[in-house]
C-alpha cells in the first residue's frame, strides 16, 4: 500500500479534473505546487468556469490557460508543417501529447508539450529522417559517441529542431530502447495503429496508448517529479475504460508485448493518488511486484514524483530516492557490462568540462 498523500497534493490531484473550492492561501500553494510539476495548465483547464476561484488565483489561471493554448497552436502548427512529409508509402505514428491532440482527448487539455514524438518502422527511419533534413529540420549536434548512443542503442534519432521554432521533433523507430530489458519488436504497435481524422498520420491504438504511457512513466524516464506522467495514465484509462472489452484487450496486450511490470505501476499509481477506476481482476491478472519491490517502489516513488514542501529544498531522502531511481532508469536501459563504461566516460567527460570552462561557462552547460 502506497503511503498517504498530504492534503494539498489531494487537493492538488483532485482539482485537475474538477473544481475545487478552498481558500486563497491553499491556492497560492497549490499553483507553486503545479508549477513545479507542469500541471498549471490541467490545472487551469479543469477550473476555468469555477465561480468560487479568487481573483488574484483566476489570473494566475487565465496566464496558464493563455500560455498553454499558444503551446498547443505551435504543437499543432509542426504537425501540419509534418504531415506534408508524409506521402502514405509507410505507417507514421503520432505518440503522446501529439496525438491526444489530434484526437481531441480530454487528457490533451491543458497539458504542456516539449516536442512531436513520431515513430516509424526502423526500415523507414533514414528516409524519414532525410526527408525531415531536406525541410529544414536540424538534429543536434552531438559527438560521435553521443551519435552512436542514439543510433545503436536508443530507440530514437538524435532530437532535431527548425531553425527559430521552440518543439523539437523525436523520431522513433520503437518505444523501448534496444539495449533496455523491456526491448520487443514494434511490429505489433503499426498493425493496430488507427489513423486519425483529416490527418495522413496513425496513432496507437487505446490499449498501446496506455502502455506506451505506463512504460514511458515507469520503464524509459527519470521520475524526477513526473507525476504529471501517471496524471496521463489516468486519463488514458478512464477514457478508453468505457470501451466494451478494454480490460481484457489491455491486459492480454501487455503479455503479448512483455509490458506486465510497467502496467501493473502504472495502474497500481494512478489508482493510488487519482483514484482511478479499475477492476481488481485487471491488477491481479498481472504478475505483481516481488514483495520487497513493491516495498522499495511504495516508499521511493511517491518521493520522488511528487513534489516537495516548496518552500524548502528537498530533504535528504528525496534526494537519496531521486539518486535510487536514477540508478533504477539507468540499469533499465542498458545492461551492467554496457552501462557501466557509458557511465564512467560520462564522468569523465563532466570532470574534463568542470576544469576546462570558465564558471560562465560551466553555469550556461548546466541541464
Amino acid at each position: 500500500m502506497t503511503p498517504p498523500l498530504s492534503r494539498e497534493l489531494q487537493l492538488l490531484l483532485r482539482a485537475l479534473s474538477e473544481p475545487l473550492d478552498t481558500d486563497s492561501a491553499t491556492w497560492e500553494r497549490l499553483l507553486r505546487l503545479a508549477r513545479m510539476t507542469a500541471l498549471h495548465g490541467r490545472l487551469a483547464a479543469a477550473n476555468r468556469d469555477n465561480p468560487t476561484v479568487p481573483a488574484p488565483v483566476r489570473r494566475h489561471l487565465l496566464s496558464a490557460e493563455r500560455v498553454c493554448a499558444f503551446n498547443n497552436q505551435m504543437l499543432r502548427a509542426e504537425l501540419a508543417a509534418l504531415a506534408a512529409l508524409c506521402d502514405g508509402s509507410f505507417p507514421v505514428l503520432v505518440l503522446k501529447g501529439g496525438a491526444y491532440a489530434l484526437q481531441n482527448q480530454r487528457v490533451g487539455h491543458g497539458r504542456f508539450v516539449s516536442d512531436v514524438d513520431l515513430l516509424v518502422p526502423r526500415e523507414h527511419l533514414r528516409t524519414m529522417e532525410q526527408g525531415l533534413r531536406a525541410a529544414g529540420w536540424v538534429p543536434a549536434q552531438l559527438d560521435p559517441y553521443d551519435e552512436r548512443y542514439y543510433r545503436d542503442w536508443s530507440h530514437e534519432t538524435p532530437p532535431m529542431r527548425f531553425p527559430g521554432r521552440f518543439l523539437e521533433v523525436d523520431l522513433h523507430h520503437a518505444i523501448t530502447p534496444v539495449t533496455g530489458s523491456l526491448h520487443f519488436d514494434p511490429a505489433p504497435l503499426f498493425d493496430a495503429s488507427v489513423p486519425l481524422a483529416d490527418s495522413p498520420f496513425r496513432t496507437l491504438s487505446a490499449e498501446d496508448q496506455v502502455l506506451h504511457a505506463c512504460v514511458h512513466c515507469f520503464q524509459d524516464g527519470d521520475l524526477a517529479l513526473r507525476v504529471r506522467e501517471v496524471v496521463d495514465i489516468d486519463g488514458l484509462v478512464r477514457a478508453a475504460a468505457t470501451q466494451h472489452g478494454f480490460w481484457t484487450r489491455l491486459v492480454g496486450r501487455a503479455g503479448q508485448l512483455g509490458l506486465q511490470r510497467p502496467l501493473w505501476y502504472g495502474l497500481h499509481f494512478a489508482h493510488a493518488w487519482m483514484e482511478t477506476p479499475l477492476p481488481q481482476s485487471a491488477l491481479t491478472a498481472l504478475p505483481a511486484p516481488s514483495a520487497l519491490a513493491r516495498r522499495l517502489m511504495d516508499r521511493l516513488v511517491p518521493l520522488v514524483m511528487l513534489p516537495p514542501d516548496p518552500d524548502h529544498p528537498p530533504p535528504a531522502s528525496v534526494r537519496v530516492a531521486r539518486l535510487a531511481m536514477l540508478a533504477r532508469y539507468h540499469l533499465q536501459r542498458m545492461p551492467p557490462s554496457m552501462l557501466l563504461p557509458h557511465l564512467a566516460r560520462k564522468a569523465t567527460v563532466r570532470l574534463r568540462e568542470r576544469f576546462t570552462h570558465t564558471p560562465a561557462q560551466n553555469a550556461e552547460n548546466q541541464p
